[in-house]
Order: structure tokens, then C-alpha cells, then sequence
């Protein structure tokens, strides 16, 4: 099969279509960081937060002293991914249960 410019142009931007739109939902948990500490998201969107450090994480709803019980994720270690669906506009908050200082925010709109 022979592609022609037009075809491979738009293969190229089906693509990075794709990767856009997967860094706009996506958290890195990194070096016992959630990045970016706060995403926008549009409501009906599924976030997907993979870890990158060799240490076992959780993304749990809420904050340390009040578990919100919305979602309690675990990554078990470095790749490791995990993903909710955020249906109804609100800031959602979480943070790790093992390491309490890493907080971050999902902005629905």
C-alpha cells in the first residue's frame, strides 16, 4: 500500500492528536510528586496517573485527616498506572496514604 503526502499528513496529526490529548489527562507521580499538582479536566474525562518512582503509591480522594472514599488507587511500583472518571463538574482532591505530603487537585469543569 502506497501512502500518499496527504495520507501520512494525516496520520501525523491523528497522533499527536492522541498525545496531546493523553498529557491533558495524565499525572506523573514522580520523585514523590503529583505532576502537575492540579489538572483541568472538562466533566465525563477519565484521568490516568502513572508512577514513575520504584516505590508504591496511592491516589486516594480526599485529604490525609478526611478520606473523601470518591477512589483509593494503588500503584504498585514504578509503571504502574491507574485511572478515574470524573463525571460531575467540582475540585477533587487526593493525596498518597503512605506519603501524606503529596497532595494534588482535579479541576472538572
Amino acid at each position: 500500500m502506497k501512502l500518499t503526502g496527504v495520507a501520512i499528513g494525516w496520520a501525523i496529526a491523528v497522533a499527536a492528536a492522541t498525545t496531546a490529548a493523553d498529557a491533558a489527562t495524565g499525572i506523573n507521580v514522580q520523585l514523590f510528586q503529583f505532576r502537575p499538582g492540579t489538572i483541568a479536566v472538562n466533566a465525563g474525562t477519565r484521568v490516568t496517573w502513572t508512577n514513575h518512582d520504584e516505590i508504591e503509591h496511592t491516589v486516594t480522594a480526599g485529604v490525609p485527616a478526611k478520606p473523601a472514599g470518591g477512589f483509593d488507587l494503588a500503584l504498585g511500583g514504578q509503571g504502574a498506572t491507574a485511572s478515574a472518571d470524573f463525571p460531575t463538574p467540582g475540585t477533587y482532591t487526593y493525596f498518597c496514604r503512605r506519603h501524606q505530603h503529596m497532595r494534588g487537585e482535579v479541576k472538572v469543569n
